[in-house]
């Protein structure tokens, strides 16, 4: 699996994962009361530019996420437009993002294992249910790091259009990052089974 973790020594890589897991919910939650407002996308916007330097991340790990949502940016701006008045596209939008950017401060200042101890210990309770906490632990891994293999695959797709000479349309790289990564994901699913996981 991929890890998004970046070694560090600041206050946030201290702080214990389950209360990184819970601050970040409220934190996210406390997001979508914000009025819409200019102020409030510019807010929003700033926040994770805070936690990159609380985490004493740097700034080209920022730069380098940044890239990677210009995409979702990009297609929620527009479609926000179509329903709603640019105050309230730009505000939603800010939402979004930030809470993306916020998830990527959580992930790179926490251990994916501390993250699956935590979710195990959570879902513990509902072991008389039927659940079945190393499992939904591993679940919560695996989605995280989906996002560093997702991003991986779409710029091995670019740069393999761009080796080739290919000129596609913006939206080009979709079909082939979709392709690589349901092939992914049956490798995952296949890894998983040999191991002696079933669903």
């Amino acid at each position: 699996m991929i890890s998004l973790y970046h070694p560090g020594t600041s206050l946030l890589h201290r702080i214990p994962a389950g209360l990184k897991l819970a601050g970040f919910a409220l934190l996210a939650l406390t997001l979508f009361f914000l009025p819409d407002a200019w102020e409030s996308a510019a807010t929003l916007l700033v926040l994770p530019v805070l936690g990159y330097g609380l985490a004493g991340l740097p700034a080209r790990l920022l730069l380098t996420d940044l890239r990677r949502v210009l995409m979702l940016l990009v297609f929620l701006t527009v479609t926000q437009l179509i329903f709603l008045d640019p105050t309230a596209a730009a505000t939603n939008t800010a939402r979004v993002i930030s809470i993306v950017l916020l998830a990527q401060v959580l992930t790179r200042t926490t251990k994916i294992e501390s993250i699956i101890a935590t979710a195990e210990q959570l879902f513990t309770p509902l072991r008389r249910f039927g659940a079945n906490p190393a499992k939904i632990g591993l679940a919560v891994a695996l989605v995280l790091t989906s996002v560093g293999q997702l991003a991986a695959v779409i710029r091995q797709v670019r740069d393999a259009q761009r080796s080739r000479g290919v000129r596609l349309a913006p939206w080009g790289w979709v079909v082939p990052t979709l392709v690589l990564s349901l092939k992914h994901a049956d490798d995952v699913g296949d890894a998983l089974t040999a191991r002696g996981f079933e669903a």
